[in-house]
């Protein structure tokens, strides 16, 4: 935010409007100022950055110095603006680039007062993105660095950084009049969403790129939640890499940041990964490398990493991890034969070793497409798997070891069975379980088991998906991702 005397302005507030149906998919379009998108991707770009990285002069206050560095570096006329956020406003009504709605590359400003003739602005921040009422924003001096903000209705949500509702869009002036190419969204770009306490849903939108780009794209994504509230993302990208991003409880992110790999490797390159958020606030991870071989790795709670440990000499296909209530943690595993493996890790970092999962209506092993496996509250695991026959099915390992054994999920709308291609499970406060899951017509659908073993039944949630990864939160919310059908 800026300084208090810093900022404020503009005749009226903008008017409010009734927010969007859920469930929509936002996928950022853009139109509008000359250059704009080379402003967004600049201001992308910048993620994760903090104030030293632009010679700012208020470590504590430099949100327009930011957002006067980005035009700056697109070639934008920056005369007259100050590290006062308010003195964006007045440039744009000097220059005439006042607007009454959002265009990529706009800087938004916002004021806790609901008015900027005051002469004061407590936020500014880019627009990156915009679809309708919805935004995607980044900014400097939120949470102590540049942050990207996932999509929200700017017309009926406040700031990310908790400085109001926006109030006005200004324009950078003195651009050329080609404005550079729209960016388009493709299959395999990850799109985040969020599913209320209350059931209602935040839509699925778009995550930020690495290095500017306008969307991250990967073959698999997953999720957990950390006992401060945010949630942490690994994803692996269209290179092969392993890449680690963060959601903070105001729901600001993160840039993406690659993962060293083995033995001072630059890069971790996997075939697949999982995450899990432990008690203490670490996480922990699991990948499946190029070579087919099994690692671990942690990612602590100040914010360095562990480095990557081979986990013997097992081979794997896929993978899932859950954190359990002890600070151990359970993984399931599709191993190179086919059949389900289960592990435990202790508090102490002390693996109990793989053992084969018994099978489905008396057979010795389960032979799996995919896996998941969630923790519970009272010690107990879950886990679903997508068996041979394109099914779900779903078992539980009770907190004494033993197991209950695999039963068919019933299907949507009332089916018997529900086939699928990707599945996710998580655990939450209440007992329950949330689920995802990726059904034979590439949509994404939602079921939960509640605490008692009942089902809520599938439902559709209206994205095309590839994969589809969830996170169960401490307030009882839930995040989830998808990779775009």
């Amino acid at each position: 935010m800026s300084k208090r005397r810093f900022s404020r302005t503009l005749s009226a507030v903008l008017t409010a409007a009734a927010a969007a149906p859920l469930l929509v998919v936002a996928l950022p379009a853009v139109t509008a100022n000359a250059d704009a998108p080379t402003v967004g991707q600049i201001a992308r770009a910048q993620v994760g950055n903090t104030c030293g990285d632009y010679n700012c002069q208020y470590p504590t206050a430099w949100c327009a110095e930011f957002t006067r560095w980005v035009w700056n570096k697109a070639g934008a006329d920056i005369s007259g603006i100050t590290p006062a956020a308010v003195s964006i406003y007045d440039y744009g009504k000097r220059k005439g680039t006042v607007h009454s709605t959002p265009q990529v590359g706009d800087a938004v400003l916002y004021d806790k007062d609901g008015s900027l003739n005051d002469g004061n602005a407590d936020h500014v921040n880019i627009v990156v993105a915009v679809d309708g009422d919805y935004i995607q924003t980044v900014g400097g001096n939120e949470r102590g660095g540049v942050r990207f903000r996932t999509s929200f209705n700017w017309r009926t949500e406040s700031s990310p950084v908790g400085a109001g509702r926006a109030l006005a869009f200004i324009g950078p002036s003195g651009l050329a009049d080609t404005p550079a190419g729209t960016p388009v969204s493709q299959a395999g770009d990850v799109y985040h969403a969020t599913r209320l306490v209350d059931g209602s849903w935040e839509s699925f939108a778009a995550l930020n790129g690495y290095e500017g780009a306008a969307f991250f794209n990967a073959s698999k994504a997953s999720i957990t939640s950390t006992p401060d509230g945010s949630t942490q993302t690994l994803a692996t990208g269209k290179d092969g890499n392993l890449y680690h991003t963060a959601r903070y409880e105001d729901r600001t992110w993160t840039g993406w940041a690659p993962l060293n790999g083995v033995d001072g490797a630059a890069r971790f390159s996997a075939k697949t990964q999982a995450i899990a958020g432990m008690p203490n606030g670490d996480a922990q991870v699991m990948a499946v490398g190029n070579d087919g071989k099994i690692y671990h790795n942690a990612r602590f709670k100040s914010g360095s990493w562990q480095g990557w440990q081979q986990i013997g000499d097992w081979s794997a296909q896929k993978i899932s991890v859950a954190a359990m209530p002890d600070g151990g943690m359970q993984v399931l595993i599709v191993g190179n034969d086919g059949n389900v493996y289960h592990n435990v890790r202790s508090v102490a970092g002390v693996w109990q070793g793989w053992n084969a999962v018994d099978g489905f209506g008396g057979a010795a092993t389960f032979q799996a497409k995919d896996v998941a496996v969630a923790g519970l509250p009272n010690g107990d695991a879950q886990f679903l798997a997508i068996g041979n026959d394109g099914n779900v099915y779903h078992n539980i390992r009770f907190a004494a070891g033993t197991w209950q054994g695999w039963s068919k999920a019933a299907g949507y709308g009332g089916a018997a069975s529900f086939a699928a291609t990707s599945i996710a499970i998580t655990g939450m406060p209440s007992g329950d379980t949330q689920m995802l899951a990726v059904g034979n017509d590439g949509k994404a659908y939602h079921s939960a088991r509640y605490a008692n073993g009942s089902w809520q039944g599938w439902w559709m949630t209206g994205m095309a998906a590839r994969s589809v990864a969830i996170a169960g939160l401490g307030d009882g919310s839930a995040q989830m991702l998808a990779t775009r059908g």
